[in-house]
């Protein structure tokens, strides 16, 4: 009679179970970064009529002033869900470099620094749980830096099937700008 089959050795996890607790840094799509698609195969990048924003921010920043911010993920049939966000100088001799900090305000929100020294938030395993049917959303604090210009906020987002696998993911993006408020402003 015929035995069991040996499967032989486990594989690596899934790619997708890989970054349960967060991407690797850099991976906002912003300053020519990619965007989460370099792992995350399949439909174009903002397919489908989903979106991901950047909700919260002011129209013109006070120096060293912080702000509750959200990411807010809309995506028919998120099964999972992650992100990453970055706030940048948008030129200048800073151009790229971190612009204030953003910090975590729950458990669902963490901040990872690159190798080039730049924050980045993004989910943990607990943030990769949907918020609702059909998204998910994030809630971070961003300080202003203490001086400086425009800041520019890029954030990657992913809302995945839950198949364990980098295809079928869908990946958005968007790009924020606020610029500092006037002296006395």
């Amino acid at each position: 009679p015929a035995g069991p089959v040996d499967p032989g050795p486990a594989g690596p996890p899934p790619p997708l179970a890989a970054h349960l607790s967060g991407p690797p840094p850099g991976h906002t799509g912003g300053f020519g970064e990619p965007t989460c698609r370099i792992c995350h195969e399949g439909d174009p990048l903002n397919a489908y009529g989903g979106s991901v924003r950047i909700l919260g921010l002011p129209t013109a920043y006070r120096p060293g002033g912080s702000y509750a911010v959200s990411v807010v993920l809309e995506a028919s049939g998120t099964a999972v869900a992650g992100f990453q966000l970055a706030a940048r100088f948008e030129g200048g001799t800073a151009r790229g470099r971190a612009a204030g900090r953003v910090e975590p305000m729950d458990p669902r929100v963490a901040v990872t620094v690159g190798e080039d020294g730049q924050p980045y938030a993004h989910h943990t395993v607990d943030g990769t749980a949907p918020t609702g049917p059909d998204g998910s959303q994030w809630i971070l604090t961003w300080t202003a830096p203490a001086g400086g210009g425009t800041v520019v906020f890029h954030v990657a987002s992913n809302s995945g099937n839950g198949d364990n696998s980098p295809l079928m993911d869908l990946i958005y993006t968007a790009r924020a700008e606020v610029a500092a408020a006037p002296p006395g402003g």
